[in-house]
């Protein structure tokens, strides 16, 4: 986990960094805008647990790593659902991509998905903040609905967030497989920092 985190952080950086985060940092992204995040979230985790699951029934002992409370599938198909956003829309060129790269993992390097989750897993951190700036934005309420997404843990984040730690840190990788994890993860990050450009510009052409 160390390893990873060091040699993401800048590729970490330069994705919180871009104007799509700041806008969403302080709850100032249309609603519109905000449901079609939630749309290529989908997109990506529906892929993304649909090969972890199949990656945990070939190695059991992966099942600390990923298990059934860190499925993100649900709590998005209930935000869109609340809020009355479309899931069929289609993946933007960011998102795509990162869902081919996902299947040619899982046929290749099924290990190194372990790397995109880390990075969507680590995603939670930061995005428990966001979603204090999101109810009030989008009139949502402090239950959870319309935001569970964004905050899925609660008041347990900071457990789970070190459980996840623990569990990745006990399974010592050789450092060939930790390597095309970090290779995977900086992919990741950058894949994040275009999904949010792509959408801003999809946002822009909208209102011209």
């Amino acid at each position: 986990m160390l390893t990873l985190r060091e040699a993401t952080a800048t590729h970490h950086r330069r994705a919180e960094q871009h104007e799509f985060q700041r806008q969403f940092v302080r709850g100032g992204l249309p609603r519109s805008l905000y449901l079609r995040w939630l749309s290529q979230m989908l997109h990506i985790h529906a892929t993304l647990e649909s090969h972890l699951d199949r990656l945990v029934t070939r190695h059991p002992a992966l099942k600390s790593v990923y298990d059934e409370g860190r499925r993100k599938v649900p709590g998005l198909q209930d935000d869109l659902t609340f809020l009355g956003g479309d899931p069929a829309w289609p993946p933007l060129p960011a998102a795509r991509a990162l869902i081919t790269r996902m299947a040619e993992l899982a046929a290749d390097q099924p290990l190194a998905l372990l790397g995109i989750f880390y990075v969507l897993e680590g995603s939670t951190n930061g995005s428990k903040f966001i979603a204090r700036k999101v109810r009030p934005a989008y009139d949502l309420p402090a239950t959870g609905e319309g935001s569970a997404y964004l905050d899925p843990y609660g008041d347990m984040q900071p457990a789970r967030w070190q459980e996840f730690k623990a569990a990745m840190d006990a399974q010592q990788f050789p450092a060939t497989e930790v390597a095309v994890m970090v290779a995977e993860a900086q992919a990741t990050f950058d894949a994040v920092h275009d999904l949010g450009g792509e959408l801003l510009a999809a946002a822009s052409d909208a209102a011209a």
